[in-house]
């Protein structure tokens, strides 16, 4: 490295393996007063992420009142914009929002300033890299990188994917019953050897590979073809378009979360306050926590949303505890790992990742710098100003470098990003990082899961008056967090007489 790379590191691990806990200071020698929050609610959420947060807007729009408890020092979750000294915001973790998403019609409910980003990107696979082109075109853009040969395969291929795909969501499976034979069928087949089996070109099944697997943030072979294709949706030639629209927060998405609080309120979300157990009984649910790691506290309630990610579910006790088949969705459900590097490079450099002088990001890259992203795209910054690249490196790459030191990784990414634009890594002026071991929930193939098994179906069935979703109960990402929310919240909302009725507090 030159002497003009003075980068810096931070790193932070998010996921089972680290717990990072903030205290607010208080003045030495002088305690704070104790300020209990409420301690009966007709519904409690556990976890104030997106499912957690959107569950409580939900209830809140039908009349029923919550309590929300969050671990963190903060609401969001995943959802988290950070910001540079000058000025320039990154996402620490959720990037976009897919147009039909259920997360998309919220956003636009809180009326938020949206801006919108085709579905499809460059793409590098074999080492070549394929410009984007076409605005949205599917001709143009697929001319681009197939022959005609390849692209008549591309869409044969991708009308049969569309078929099932239609097929699964009419059928209105991801919850209920069991599949049709034909789509179980899909369940017992990996994604990587369906799409072998169609005797496609192999530029053309690499295109699949490398699309999906950053979305999945795991390895294409050990994932259900049927899990696969519901997740390739959003890049699928159908008859509304050429892929999905994607939609960013303007200002960043942390305003997502904002917005939300404030329709909650933010007198009934209380941070600094982990879950310890939760006890029910035929009248209702008592809910124990550690409000800033000193004080254990009780709140009473009719019913009890828990939103955490299932790898926490270990750290709660349920009395009685949950049932066996639950239990096994649990344990048997996998999480795909990404690390998010965020790397400052001088101005100069742009013209490394421009063709014509356009920018060729987004780029999708069967590489260890993962899929690249120009952070300083959806934000004003005058030709000069220092530009902002955030990789966002998924799978073996990921579970490589989490093995690192923070010096390494470092040294890792930007050698990683200088393999795909050389000479940009004399441009780098600082590095920041997040690292995330277990970042989305993937339904292990070897071990015959899938989110539409007979497992995932009980995980997302109350247990008497506990309610568990988020994300990692029904699908990747904002989608399946948001639908979560919308599954539980109508279930509550359809016992609303019983849970609002009469005082909550339950027999000891």
């Amino acid at each position: 490295m030159t002497d003009r790379f003075r980068a810096r590191v931070a790193i932070v691990a998010l996921g089972a393996a680290v717990v990072l806990g903030c205290q607010t200071a208080r003045p030495s020698g002088r305690p704070r007063p104790d300020v209990s929050p409420r301690a009966e609610a007709p519904v409690v959420i556990v976890g104030a992420g997106l499912t957690g947060l959107t569950t409580a807007y939900e209830l809140g729009k039908a009349g029923i009142e919550v309590l929300v408890l969050e671990a963190a020092p903060r609401p969001g979750g995943r959802i988290q914009t950070v910001s540079f000294p000058d000025g320039t915001h990154v996402e620490a973790h959720m990037e976009e929002y897919w147009e039909r998403s259920p997360a998309v019609r919220l956003l636009r409910e809180l009326e938020l300033p949206l801006e919108e980003d085709t579905a499809h990107s460059t793409v590098r696979i074999g080492g070549q890299v394929y410009p984007y082109q076409g605005e949205g075109d599917r001709d143009t853009y697929l001319r681009g990188v197939f022959s005609d040969a390849e692209r008549d395969a591309f869409l044969r291929w991708n009308a049969k994917a569309w078929e099932i795909h239609e097929r699964l969501r009419a059928a209105d499976l991801e919850g209920q019953g069991p599949l049709p034979d034909d789509l179980q069928a899909l369940l017992k087949v990996s994604f990587a050897d369906w799409v072998r089996g169609e005797a496609l070109p192999e530029k053309v099944s690499e295109w699949i590979r490398v699309t999906v697997e950053p979305e999945m943030a795991i390895e294409w072979d050990q994932v259900a073809a049927l899990d696969a294709i519901d997740e390739l949706r959003i890049f699928l030639d159908t008859p509304d378009g050429f892929g999905e629209t994607n939609y960013h927060v303007r200002g960043g998405n942390s305003r997502f979360v904002e917005a939300l609080v404030a329709r909650v309120g933010a007198g009934r979300i209380v941070t600094q306050a982990r879950v310890t157990a939760i006890e029910q009984t035929d009248t209702g649910v008592r809910v124990r926590y550690l409000h800033e790691g000193a004080r254990y506290r009780e709140v009473t309630a009719r019913a009890a949303v828990v939103t955490v990610p299932l790898y926490q579910l270990g750290h709660i006790q349920f009395a009685p505890p949950l049932g066996e088949e639950k239990v096994r969705a649990i344990e048997t459900t996998r999480f795909g790992a990404y690390v998010k590097v965020h790397v400052r490079v001088a101005a100069e450099a742009a013209p490394l990742w421009q063709s014509g002088g356009d920018s060729i990001l987004t780029m999708l890259s069967d590489s260890p710098a993962g899929s690249i992203y120009e952070a300083t795209d959806f934000q004003p910054h005058g030709a000069s100003s220092d530009r902002y690249l955030t990789l966002l490196v998924h799978a073996r790459f990921a579970r490589q470098m989490l093995g690192m030191s923070a010096d390494r990784m470092r040294e890792h990414a930007v050698a990683s990003l200088d393999a795909i634009f050389p000479g940009i890594a004399r441009h780098v002026r600082l590095v920041e990082i997040f690292a995330y071991p277990t970042s989305v929930a993937y339904w292990p193939f070897p071990e015959g899961r899938s989110r539409f098994d007979a497992l995932a179906r009980e995980l997302r069935r109350p247990q008497g008056r506990i309610w568990i979703g988020g994300d990692t109960t029904e699908n990747s990402h904002s989608e399946g967090a948001v639908q979560a929310a919308l599954r539980m919240a109508g279930e509550l909302v359809a016992r609303k007489a019983e849970i609002v009725a009469g005082p909550t507090a339950v027999e000891r």
